[in-house]
């Protein structure tokens, strides 16, 4: 099975073009100054172009509620605050502004990023998470990782098993609903949360109206007993056609300022992805944006735009709903170009 994995990004399409597109995660119910945030990034975008005229473009992955911490303290059962509620109206009308200005593309990160029956498992065992819950609930990058993991079932601890099918389907059924209501629209594309899912989880975006699912170029589906990710089983490639109906796509290449990714880091990706004709996904996520980053990750995104447009003239500027549904008009027809970026994948 082995070799067959390794095979998948063969079938992918050959660009003619280089394509980039920066996906942002974790956006949702919180703090406002996320919609500072938000419109400074915005403002950053706008002022890069790419070959054909098009603003440089952020999907933004979606959360849609967030714990509502009196409540549960109050009753000791899950509650949640939803991203339409009256007090996050500010954070909802930077995302449209941006989805106005031809800036933002929002796509379904869930809705929430943990499955809530595990958090409140952990809630009524582990101090920490009360404190985390009490403090700022609304920062769910700060929970463990495996927590942060929407589509297992580890209420009893790990490692994680399955949820039902059932239960997925009315939950995506939910999210998609939600998302609907806070923007007047459905989404066509999902993140699972953590990169972490199954086939109930794809048959169930399909059947609620998914059209594009974003991975890593491989499935995870559970944590181990130490909570970190259980063998891949499955790979991706950008394009495919999933047996669930879904269009996949690869995001892998890492930007993450206040982490200390640098341009020049991103750029090196992007040039071995062009080598390979193959588009170039970022992951950054809304943390890059808060405590204080915010300048310096402006001035990180604005640099690495700048350096892409200069070292890449035909790069095109896409959203990924746009690039899986536009990949046969953006391949390469030409059996040469084909057949050294087909070599250089397998190479790689």
């Amino acid at each position: 099975m082995r070799w067959k994995e390794s095979l998948r990004p063969l079938a992918a399409p050959v660009l003619r073009q280089p394509v980039f597109i920066v996906e942002s995660d974790d956006w949702g119910p919180g703090d406002p100054v996320q919609a500072e945030a938000l419109r400074a990034v915005a403002g950053v975008l706008e002022h890069h172009r790419d070959a054909a005229g098009r603003p440089a473009r952020m999907t933004i992955g979606v959360v849609l509620s967030v714990p509502d911490a009196g409540r549960i303290a109050a009753t000791g059962d899950y509650h949640a605050r939803l991203l339409d509620e009256p007090e996050y109206r500010p954070i909802v009308d930077a995302l449209q502004e941006g989805v106005s200005r031809g800036v933002f593309d929002l796509q379904l990160h869930g809705l929430a990023h943990y499955w809530s029956d595990n958090l409140m498992a952990l809630w009524r065992r582990d101090e920490a998470v009360r404190r985390w819950l009490a403090k700022a609930g609304w920062r769910t990058e700060r929970l463990p990782a495996w927590l942060q993991s929407r589509w297992i079932d580890a209420v009893d601890g790990l490692p994680s098993r399955p949820l039902d099918r059932s239960v997925i389907r009315r939950a995506v059924r939910e999210e998609v609903e939600v998302f609907h209501r806070c923007f007047g629209y459905p989404p066509k594309v999902a993140v699972p949360p953590t990169f972490v899912w199954d086939g109930n989880v794809e048959a169930a975006y399909t059947e609620a109206g998914i059209e594009v699912l974003i991975t890593p170029g491989r499935r995870y589906a559970g944590r181990d007993a130490a909570g970190r990710l259980t063998p891949p089983e499955r790979g991706y490639y950008n394009g495919e056609a999933l047996s669930s109906g879904l269009i996949a796509l690869v995001r892998d290449v890492y930007f993450e300022p206040a982490l200390g990714h640098t341009p020049e880091g991103v750029l090196a990706a992007v040039e071995r992805k062009w080598r390979r004709r193959e588009p170039a996904l970022l992951e950054t996520h809304r943390f890059n944006f808060l405590d204080g980053n915010l300048e310096a990750s402006l001035d990180a995104l604005d640099r690495l735009l700048r350096e892409v447009r200069g070292r890449f003239p035909q790069v095109r500027f896409l959203s990924s709903r746009h690039l899986a549904g536009a990949m046969a008009d953006l391949s390469d027809p030409s059996p040469v170009v084909r057949l050294r970026a087909l070599w250089r994948r397998w190479l790689g």
